[in-house]
């Protein structure tokens, strides 16, 4: 039987699947503005190591950051996971009955 925690439990599985779509589109965005930014500097290597050097702690800030956001989405891929185990107890509940039934024997 379904009560509100299976509901509630639905719209959070919902929320967070939308927001890795919209993180994977955020992290290929990310990967293409850094491949444009090599490319500008790929025929003068003097200039893009001075402009490193002059950015280094902005570069190091936005390394930072982008540990973080990829913490963060393996963090919410496993929240995934184990939501959907939980929406699975629901949907499949006389298997999990007779688990426990078996356990007892």
């Amino acid at each position: 039987m379904k009560d509100k925690y299976y509901y509630v439990l639905s719209d959070c599985l919902s929320r967070r699947q939308e927001w890795i779509r919209e993180i994977e589109i955020f992290f290929r965005f990310r990967e293409l503005r850094e491949k444009a930014e090599k490319e500008t500097f790929s025929k003068n290597l003097i200039i893009y190591l001075i402009y490193k050097l002059i950015n280094l702690p902005s570069n190091t800030l936005s390394f930072l950051s982008k540990i973080k956001q990829y913490s963060e989405y393996n963090k919410t891929l496993k929240e995934i996971e184990v939501i959907r185990q939980e929406i699975d107890k629901y949907n499949n509940p006389q298997i999990n009955n007779r688990r426990k039934n078996n356990a007892k024997n």
